[in-house]
Formats: structure tokens, C-alpha cells, sequence
């Protein structure tokens, strides 16, 4: 695959996980501040800005690079996104469920974009840990 192809995807500096950590107590901080301001932000608008702030902060942690980027690395990061998208449909899945038991609809105001890449992303990150965690335990 040429490296200027659309399907490369450069991996951020090591560094980005610094800024990466930032967008997980920042959208707490915003919307308490938000309600000390007296904003009228509903709740669901919360909610809304903390998974997307949290989306933003596991998506750029997936796409940071290790400090040794090996090629099993790359086959641990390629699984982790399988994985990710593998968990993804049963956790939608499982909250609609929930959804139709507790109010009798599927639809939700909860279920948004940033719901989604918010689960998405926390489920690649996950997968990936656990698998260099089983890496070095061995």
C-alpha cells in the first residue's frame, strides 16, 4: 500500500496521550461550570458533551503510537479495532434492549454519534490494552 494512500493512517506522536488525558476531566469541569453559570443545559446535552469530549480522548489515544511500534503491535492495534466494532453492535444492541424493556421504544435521546464513537473508541482502547497486557504477562 503507497504511504499517500487514503487508507494510511498516520499515528499520532506518543506525546498526544498528554492531551489525550485533558479531554476526560475537562467536559466534567464544562458542564458543572456550564450549571454554576445557569446555562439551561438539559441533561441530555450533558451527556452529549461529556461522550464527545470522551470520544475525542479515546480516539486519540487509539491513534497515538507506542513507543515501539513492532509489527505485533500493529496486529494488536488491527484486533483492537475488530474487537472494538465486535462490542460496539452488542453493547447497541444490548441498550436498545434495555431501552424497549424500560420505556417500551427503541429510540432514545440517549443514543447519539457521540454515544456511539464514545463506545466505540473506549471498547478499541480496551481491546488493545488487554492484549499488551496479555503480551507481557506471558
Amino acid at each position: 500500500m503507497k504511504e499517500k494512500s487514503i487508507l494510511h493512517v498516520p499515528l499520532l506522536s506518543p506525546a498526544w496521550k498528554k492531551v489525550a488525558f485533558l479531554f476526560f476531566p475537562l467536559p466534567v469541569v464544562l458542564v458543572i461550570g456550564m450549571a454554576l453559570v445557569q446555562m439551561n443545559i438539559s441533561p441530555e446535552e450533558s451527556a452529549q458533551i461529556i461522550y464527545g469530549f470522551w470520544a475525542i480522548g479515546f480516539g486519540l489515544l487509539n491513534l497515538s503510537r507506542e513507543k515501539e511500534e513492532d509489527e505485533m503491535i500493529k496486529s494488536f492495534r488491527l484486533q483492537a479495532f475488530q474487537t472494538g466494532f465486535y462490542w460496539l453492535i452488542w453493547g447497541l444492541g444490548a441498550l436498545m434492549l434495555i431501552n424497549y424493556l424500560r420505556f417500551g421504544r427503541i429510540t432514545s435521546e440517549i443514543f447519539s454519534a457521540y454515544l456511539v464513537l464514545f463506545l466505540l473508541n473506549a471498547y478499541v482502547y480496551a481491546a488493545f490494552q488487554y492484549q499488551k497486557y496479555m503480551a507481557t504477562k506471558d
